[in-house]
């Protein structure tokens, strides 16, 4: 298993390492852990991140759905005053039901999200970002829930950012934009990840994103924004 030089004390590594083990004796293989940025994806990101200080500024509110190992929540964390993650890791929910997108596009990608975001068995995943996240950083708070049930039962509050990075199904995404204007301060900015994606270009078609200014970046990120801003 590669090693990642997470910063966490030497007894939370353990009781990690622990994890590690029972899953290799539960599952009979390694586990492995995917998704992460590259460090010019994170740079672009980062970018994305100043392109929002300069319309919204950096004392907002910033809500992101899907956050797996939390590299983007530690660069959101970093740049922005508070952090609302919503990821639902081993919950499964509905998402065992058959994939709804083969009825919108063929494209083998838009099964691999899914896959990814239901295999957290052990909750390795969640650990990670638990303790190398939200433990380290005062400004985030994490709820541990789809996203449906987020908006459903905790959504009380209006954000200035939002980033949709969760279940990549066109009509999870639809769900995700959709209820998120819903939480979306007047002149807050709507962004995601994923671009290429044609579950993403179906759903930025079909919510009448296209007929608005998008600023697309290097990690497959992308802004929508407001033209009051502009």
């Amino acid at each position: 298993m590669k090693q990642f030089g997470f910063g966490w004390s030497k007894e939370v590594h353990e009781e990690f390492l622990q994890m590690v083990d029972s899953f290799k004796d539960v599952h009979k293989r390694e586990p492995v852990f995917t998704g992460v940025r590259p460090p010019e994806s994170q740079y672009h990101l980062n970018v994305l991140c100043n392109v929002v200080s300069t319309f919204c500024g950096d004392a907002i509110e910033v809500l992101e759905i899907g956050s797996y190992v939390g590299e983007s929540s530690r660069i959101f964390a970093g740049h922005f005053d508070y952090l609302t993650c919503v990821d639902p890791y081993g919950k499964r929910n509905e998402w065992s039901k058959v994939d709804d997108m083969e009825e919108v596009v063929q494209h083998q990608d838009d099964h691999v999200d899914v896959a990814v975001k239901t295999s957290d068995e052990n909750d390795l995943v969640r650990f990670i970002f638990e303790n190398n996240v939200v433990a380290r950083d005062s400004n985030i708070s994490f709820y541990h829930c789809t996203s449906d049930d987020y908006f459903e039962h905790y959504a009380d509050q209006k954000f200035d950012f939002i980033y949709v990075d969760g279940d990549h199904r066109y009509s999870q995404q639809m769900r995700d934009y959709t209820n998120g204007l819903k939480c979306l301060n007047e002149d807050g900015i709507m962004g995601g990840h994923d671009w290429s994606w044609p579950s993403t270009q179906q759903v930025i078609k079909d919510m009448g994103f296209d007929k608005r200014p998008i600023l697309h970046f290097g990690d497959d990120s992308f802004l929508i924004i407001p033209e009051s801003l502009l």
